[in-house]
């Protein structure tokens, strides 16, 4: 009897290495002059800031993925005026304010100007404000229409590899979001209460979907979109401050509900809004030799944000320590060392839904950090400024 047997192919190890390499090319002045006007004040100004983003994206890989490289280039111009109005009428204030921002983006990708990415925008943002005194608490009523615009880190045409299976990329289509707000605050001695209702329309939310041209049918893509329609959102905060001697503590309870409606894979439409609660506790206590320590643990309990299903609970600690050093005519030299996560309990896991539903899956990760921060010449000039293109440096 003769038998024979056939050579197993052995697989080959998949090799990939990438690089992304971005640069933010930014400047940004603010101008804001104030006078007395009936009695209250009146503040008026402009701002102005211009950033110029890079983003290019290489790799290498023994095996063909449906990637390519990308080397893409933002020119944005932002421009806003506002003018704001308070005054007293006894015990209770008022303010009024108005600001228009107008926004203009041009895309380029590989120095060829795409027109259909390019945006111009233009958007009236009203404010008003109300507070008082009622006994001995204090009571804040405000109403404010908002916008958020995407991180430029969201706005690339680039698509990376993640795994065999999963590729994620930006959008440079995306839309800007928009809120409006009504925030009612009573705060009494160092408690604070904290009622929060907005209308959210286009929220940025991530989208899982069947890989354009792939073969493979589990292969998917991860990219950023603009949710399918509006939605309500609602928050309660309960937070207490009280110092007891050199100990500092701060506790916070959050409760946050949304009626988020979202496709699923079987094409019906699902309304995430079960709600989603953190339980905070800090801590700050002043140590002798002029150290500090902080104590700090959240608990995150299951529920929906966004396209999100929190399908487990989590509790993430952070342990800190703290000492400045007079440096005299040097400044002042900040030691600051701290361990994130110290028992390994914060571990994430969701599921995102849309078109293709898929399951997130955190482990928990320990750290330790160390930061040293030098402060010279901390003398400020009456001349100097400050705040100006904050939000679009938040967005680098």
């Amino acid at each position: 009897m003769v038998s024979s047997t056939t050579p197993r192919r052995q697989a080959v190890p998949h090799s990939f290495e990438s690089s992304t390499n971005s640069g933010n090319n930014f400047w940004a002045t603010k101008l804001i002059l104030s006078y007395p006007v009936w009695k209250g004040n009146l503040s008026l100004g402009g701002e102005y800031s211009y950033n110029h983003r890079t983003d290019a994206y290489t790799f290498t890989s023994t095996n063909y993925v449906p990637v390519k490289t990308t080397d893409t280039e933002i020119n944005e111009k932002s421009s806003a005026v506002f003018l704001e109005y308070g005054r007293s009428f006894g015990k209770v204030y008022a303010q009024v304010g108005l600001r228009y921002e107008h926004l203009t983006n041009d895309y380029f990708n590989f120095g060829k100007k795409e027109d259909e990415v390019c945006r111009n925008y233009g958007d009236w943002f009203p404010t008003a404000v109300i507070s008082a005194p009622i006994g001995k608490a204090q009571l804040s009523l405000s109403y404010r229409r908002d916008i958020q615009r995407p991180a430029y880190s969201n706005l690339t045409s680039s698509t990376v590899y993640v795994n065999r299976y999963t590729y994620q990329s930006g959008n440079p289509y995306l839309l800007p979001t928009y809120t409006h707000s009504l925030v009612l605050n009573a705060a009494y001695k160092w408690a604070n209460l904290t009622l929060n209702y907005g209308r959210v329309k286009d929220a940025l939310t991530m989208s899982t979907e069947p890989f354009p041209g792939s073969e493979d049918p589990l292969v998917s893509l991860v990219r950023p979109i603009n949710s399918w329609e509006d939605y309500n959102q609602f928050s309660i905060q309960l937070s207490a401050r009280p110092t007891i001697g050199c100990w500092h503590p701060a506790w916070s309870v959050i409760t946050q509900m949304q009626d988020f409606k979202s496709p699923t894979a079987n094409g019906s439409t699902i309304t995430l809004n079960r709600p989603w609660f953190i339980i905070g506790w800090q801590n700050d206590i002043e140590l002798p030799q002029g150290f500090r320590l902080n104590v700090s643990a959240q608990w995150y309990s299951k529920g929906d944000y966004t396209n999100f299903r929190m399908t487990k609970t989590r509790l993430f600690t952070n342990i800190g320590l703290q000492r400045d050093f007079n440096l005299k005519r040097l400044g002042t030299l900040t030691f600051d060392l701290r361990c994130s996560d110290p028992f390994h309990t914060n571990e994430t896991a969701a599921i995102v839904y849309g078109y293709r539903e898929m399951t997130v899956l955190n482990p928990a990760r320990r750290t330790f950090m160390l930061d040293l921060t030098w402060k010279f010449n901390e003398a400020r000039s009456k001349y100097r400024g400050s705040g100006a293109g904050e939000k679009q440096k938040a967005r680098m």
